[in-house]
């Protein structure tokens, strides 16, 4: 009867060790899987952030002469708004080249005509070149007025749209800057979700482990008991003495109720006392919570 239970020990302790081992290397093959999904998320990860930095980096680039022309554009804007439009003086108008020019060509005609006519130094020749020198004098004038103004406008109107177009460009780097951040934040929120779940895979593997291989020894240990039990049960039954005959009043097939207590009768010795099953664990390494069987009855 020690060989039955004894080999029922030893196949419950084998199936409950291979049954862990085998709990045991499945999780690990998930952790390293949920591992390696991890890093590949990280990666991922980084790669666009570092792509979407490059490409913010290049739109800065691509910008900066729009940007560096607005604010020149700017400075030469508040320039011109800080001193507007002055007229020009009539020193000023009659001192261009033109109008020189014209006093001294209409002035020697009219004289050149008053002297052919024998009227150079007549009052009729001086009010002639009075009125030429006012009339020369009032459209220049006019025209040097209208020219500063006109300058003062177009260089008002390039300032301006110099500033136009700086101001485009902050809006579009604006624009640029939130959609990269966005972008960005995208990246740091999905990857760190996704590997907050590989994570949650990894530690789900492990602990997936511990408990298969818990249930193993659970059932290692129940299988130990129950061959125990088997081994007491059958260890009693091959002890006990079976008498014959029918009972009458007193006795066992004819055996008196006093007669019970003598030493046929009696339980033998457990010859199993002195068996120790071997530890099926010798030289296994690499299995957490390895039983001790040293506590185990014997019988």
């Amino acid at each position: 009867m020690a060989t039955v239970a004894a080999v029922g020990i030893a196949a419950a302790v084998a199936g409950g060790v291979t049954k862990a081992d085998a709990a045991q290397s499945a999780a690990q093959v998930q952790e390293t899987k949920a591992q390696q999904a991890q890093q590949l998320e990280l990666q991922n990860q980084q790669s666009g952030i570092n792509f979407q930095n490059q490409e913010w980096q290049q739109q800065q680039q691509a910008e900066q002469p729009y940007q560096q022309l607005g604010s020149t554009a700017a400075n030469a804007y508040s320039q011109l708004l800080q001193h507007p439009f002055t007229a020009p003086t009539l020193a000023q108008a009659e001192a261009t080249p033109g109008y020189q020019f014209n006093l001294q060509q209409g002035t020697q005609a009219i004289n050149e005509q008053a002297a052919a006519t024998g009227n150079l130094n007549s009052g009729n020749t001086g009010v002639a070149l009075q009125k030429y020198g006012q009339g020369l004098a009032t459209n220049t004038y006019q025209q040097a007025y209208n020219n500063a103004l006109q300058q003062y406008d177009t260089n008002l109107g390039a300032a301006a749209g110099g500033v136009n177009t700086g101001l485009t460009s902050t809006g579009q780097l604006g624009q640029f800057g939130q959609a990269a951040a966005n972008n960005l934040s995208n990246l740091y929120l999905t990857g760190g979700q996704q590997q907050a779940s590989q994570l949650n895979n990894q530690g789900a593997a492990a602990a997936s482990g511990y408990i298969g291989a818990a249930n193993a020894y659970s059932g290692m240990y129940n299988g130990i008991a129950s061959s125990i039990d088997q081994g007491f049960a059958l260890q009693n039954m091959s002890n006990m003495n079976y008498p014959t005959g029918s009972f009458t009043g007193g006795s066992v097939g004819g055996v008196p109720d006093s007669a019970l207590n003598s030493p046929q009768y009696m339980p033998v010795a457990n010859p199993y006392s002195n068996i120790t099953a071997p530890s099926p664990y010798n030289g296994v390494t690499g299995i957490p919570g390895e039983p001790n069987l040293s506590g185990l009855p014997s019988f």
